[in-house]
């Protein structure tokens, strides 16, 4: 009986002390041992961060200074996360019954049942950018069950593990199929981040894995190796290393990867500077912020893909793309301190001041990169006014400006259509303004 006693002790520890990195993460148990692999969308997140593992246990490792609104608000920050869940986060369990099953890929169902996606502006369907934001998103908010989640459906999605090209298709139909083939380089380097955030804060070595394998495939396919920058894509019309995206450039999570990517051959600190000088020569050459798509020489150029034909030359004007570059230089300077970084904040912050006023509300929905601007722009939505309510962090002069800005960030109300890219810009500049984009090692 004792000998029995013991052995069973013992199984039940190795059982326990198993894993299997390759096995979907995300399906738990009840107190009751039922298994539960969904989330309640009405579960307040703000709890979340206070599993084991908290990071505010541990050590600050910023080393930017940047000055928070007056009115820095997280409970703020709370709500309006959780109206952005309700409103985009649906999980496979919420959207697929069982009878549906032989309808769905069988490979990719094991992932797919214990997974959660984010609403693309078609509601059936989701982007590989939307789940980029979504795992920022939740690992910021320190919501690791829907991170989870999150992560399974990219890696259900990815384009193809057996030729090592671990980046995520960038349109998928729900939980259903491909739409779109290939990968956009904005999601791939967002969900590379996110992982490695994830790591950092809760420890787990699955999320280290799969951030550098996606990092790998980003390096071969998305990293044009003359003029070391990150092209749009893999390949197709980015394949001549021509035409280029600074809203891609996320130089925090490049000198992460620089961090914790011991591969020899990935030259990330050569990505990072030639991305930098690359950021600051184009700003330089214009009025204070940069086009929504350049060249090598870093002129605006047409990319070629659909993206820049809301009007002719709409790629010369600082618009829809180019209002994701202050997100990237704010939470970079934050974390990493760069007075290279802070020099082309604070050009931009002058910038938009002058043009505003220092009256946030009064931002267009694109300014002109060069040169004196003859056409009438509309004001800019949410997203804009995040984006440059931003920059204000950088000197303490625009301190009554910054509190004003950031009550109009944290009290706009989701819009009532179903657009989903301006509301996640103003969930991640929230965040980045009211203290939750933080870094503890």
């Amino acid at each position: 009986m004792k000998t029995r006693f013991l052995m069973s002790l013992l199984l039940a520890f190795f059982v326990s002390c198993s894993s299997d990195d390759s096995t979907p993460t995300g399906t738990n148990t009840n107190q009751n041992g039922e298994e539960d692999s969904s989330s309640s969308k009405n579960e307040d997140s703000s709890k979340s961060g206070d599993s084991e593992g908290k990071s505010g246990s541990k050590e600050s490792a910023m080393k930017g200074t940047l000055n928070f609104p007056s009115n820095k608000s997280t409970s703020a920050v709370d709500k309006m996360y959780n109206n952005w869940i309700d409103r985009y986060y649906v999980t496979f369990n919420e959207e697929i019954k069982p009878e549906d099953y032989d309808y769905l890929n069988e490979n990719k169902l094991e992932w797919l049942k214990v997974s959660g996606r984010i609403k693309f502006d078609t509601p059936s369907q989701t982007v590989s950018e939307g789940i980029g934001y979504g795992m920022l998103l939740t690992v910021f908010q320190e919501d690791q069950k829907r991170f989870d989640a999150l992560m399974n459906y990219y890696l259900a999605w990815r384009v193809s593990v057996k030729s090592e090209s671990y980046f995520m298709n960038w349109k998928i139909d729900g939980f259903q199929s491909v739409k779109g083939q290939g990968s956009a380089t904005d999601a791939d380097i967002d969900i590379v981040a996110a992982l490695l955030v994830a790591y950092e804060k809760w420890g787990d070595k699955k999320y280290k894995q799969y951030a550098l394998e996606n990092a790998s495939s980003i390096y071969r396919d998305e990293v044009w190796s003359s003029t070391k920058l990150m092209i749009p894509g893999d390949g197709g019309l980015f394949g001549t290393g021509n035409v280029y995206n600074i809203s891609y450039f996320s130089l925090a999570a490049l000198r992460l990867l620089a961090e914790y990517d011991d591969n020899k051959d990935h030259k990330w600190k050569d990505v990072l500077e030639a991305s930098i000088e690359y950021m600051q020569k184009v700003q330089k050459a214009g009025n204070g912020l940069w086009p929504d798509w350049s060249d090598a020489d870093g002129k605006p150029t047409d990319a070629g893909n659909g993206a820049t034909t809301t009007r002719d030359g709409a790629y010369k004007y600082f618009g829809l793309e180019g209002v994701r570059i202050p997100f990237r230089l704010v939470w970079d300077y934050l974390w990493f301190g760069d007075d290279r970084v802070k020099s082309m904040i604070k050009t931009a912050a002058e910038f938009i001041y002058k043009q505003v006023d220092g009256n946030i509300d009064k931002v267009k929905s694109s300014y002109i990169y060069q040169g004196t601007d003859t056409e009438t722009h509309g004001v800019g939505g949410i997203g804009f006014k995040s984006a440059f309510c931003s920059l204000l962090m950088i000197d303490s002069k625009y301190a009554s400006n910054l509190s004003a800005c950031n009550t109009i960030v944290l009290e706009k109300s989701l819009p009532n259509d179903t657009k989903y890219f301006q509301p996640s810009l103003q969930m991640l500049y929230a965040m980045l303004m009211n203290g939750k984009i933080a870094r503890y090692k």
